[in-house]
């Protein structure tokens, strides 16, 4: 945004200097030549004042060698070629090394000894090869005989780089307007986007799970008014969240201590039943539904403290979790003859919240070996690499299709139909990844069942 508003403000002015220039900048060149015109005019008339009494040969007039001065000196300093021709346009005197020959048949000349009058313009000048700026002025006496003319001429090309050079300063004007207005543009930009982006940051920190930043309210300005709806609508997404994560904690709290009761008096009713008591299949499965609603406020207690937040994060060696969980799965595993194989280095540090790494391991061989047939294998690799420490587990057993892999971390959602699990597992698994800043997935296993992976930075 900062950079757009740069262009449009630098455009804007760019389009200003344009319009506004390029009609000076011809009205500009117009009067720089004109202005030329005029003194080129002013000028022939001084050497004509000076050259008449030479011409009527008068006594106290220029002698020639002077006259040869005054010509040289004005084409020094002006660059000017200086032609004085008498009535029958022969050059007595010149700049150039014309002196001697007949300049009767110039347009400019003739006018100016037939005619008497000043004339000025353009023309083609075979000698020059390109085109000729000239002034020619009649050398007229006090009885207005013309005695012959003076000639100033230039080739337009002089003339065009003196004329540019002016226009030049104004273009060089415009751009130093361009760029103090540049200049400007990016501080006026730079203030603005400043207190968008602190906004920006404020949403981010939210996003990522702070939810006590707010955006900097200064000024009276819509940015301001902006910055403190902001903060509203922080502080009631804050309330909502806050009520919602503790009345999730509250309840599982006060949920634990009636199913723990129910759980014992079902356990004692068991007791007192004779064992060909049709009723006790009915207390079993009570039983199993308890465990399964004792899991599932556990789940409801980690997912209300950790909730995909960032966390405080401490060293991990993985690979020291894996084996120490590969172990204390191991027995339960050979009841099925399911061997659980280890592939992981020596140690392989990651930065994580304490105790994920374990809670992910163990959920992970838990989801496996409730899918997995007897006699089948569950392979748990840990590889380190600069992007961060990966740990997979691999099973034998049915997989999932595309779609369910997808859908497995969302909360509540359970592949198996038949009422086990709290679909909780797996939504605590990414939270407690994601509070650490890794991540979880699962994909196809080339074991043939699923691969469930977790990456931890580093």
């Amino acid at each position: 945004m900062r950079w757009r508003l740069i262009a449009v403000l630098v455009g804007f002015t760019a389009i200003v200097l344009l319009v506004q220039n390029i009609p000076l900048a011809q009205y500009l060149r117009t009067v720089e030549y004109d202005r030329i015109v005029t003194g080129l005019q002013r000028d022939a008339f001084a050497i004509a004042g000076l050259a008449v009494e030479s011409l009527e040969a008068e006594a106290g007039a220029l002698t020639q060698a002077q006259l040869d001065a005054v010509v040289n000196e004005y084409a020094t300093k002006t660059g000017a070629v200086v032609v004085i021709v008498d009535q029958k346009g022969v050059v007595i005197a010149a700049s150039d090394d014309s002196v001697g020959e007949s300049y009767a048949n110039r347009p400019e000349i003739k006018a100016a000894i037939d005619d008497g009058r000043a004339v000025s313009g353009q023309r083609d000048s075979q000698t020059l090869g390109e085109p000729l700026l000239f002034v020619a002025v009649p050398v007229r006496t006090s009885t207005q005989t013309n005695l012959g003319a003076v000639r100033l001429s230039y080739p337009v090309s002089a003339i065009d780089e003196v004329v540019n050079g002016r226009v030049r300063g104004l273009f060089i004007a415009a751009a130093i307007t361009l760029l103090a207005a540049a200049i400007i543009a990016a501080l006026v930009a730079s203030a603005v986007t400043r207190r968008i982006r602190r906004l920006r940051d404020a949403a981010e920190d939210i996003a990522e799970g702070d939810l006590a930043a707010r955006a900097d309210v200064s000024g009276g300005d819509e940015i301001a008014e902006l910055a403190d709806s902001f903060n509203t609508m922080a502080d009631r997404v804050q309330h909502v969240v806050e009520s919602q994560k503790g009345f999730a904690g509250d309840a599982s709290h006060q949920l634990r201590t009636p199913l723990a009761t129910l759980r014992l008096r079902l356990d004692r009713a068991a007791e007192v039943m004779d064992e060909d008591d049709p009723a006790v299949d009915q207390v079993d499965a009570a039983r199993d539904e308890i465990d399964r609603l004792g899991r599932l406020v556990d789940g409801l207690l980690m997912l209300a403290r950790a909730d995909g937040r960032e966390q405080d994060t401490v060293p991990i060696d993985v690979s020291a979790v894996a084996r120490d969980r590969v172990e204390s799965w191991m027995p339960l595993a050979a009841e099925r003859d399911v061997t659980i194989v280890l592939d992981s280095p020596g140690m392989a540090v990651a930065q994580a919240v304490p105790s994920a790494v374990e809670q992910i391991v163990d959920n992970y061989l838990d989801n496996a070996l409730d899918v997995v047939p007897d006699g089948s294998r569950i392979v748990v690799t840990v590889r380190s690499s600069p992007d961060g420490v990966t740990l997979t587990v691999d099973d034998e057993g049915p997989g999932l299709s595309r779609e369910d892999r997808e859908r497995a971390f969302d909360r509540f959602w359970r592949g198996r139909q038949d009422g086990g699990g709290s679909g909780l597992g797996l939504a605590v698994v990414a939270s407690l990844a994601q509070a650490g800043g890794g991540s979880v997935w699962l994909d196809e296993s080339p074991a043939g069942g699923l691969r469930a992976c977790a990456r931890f930075a580093v």
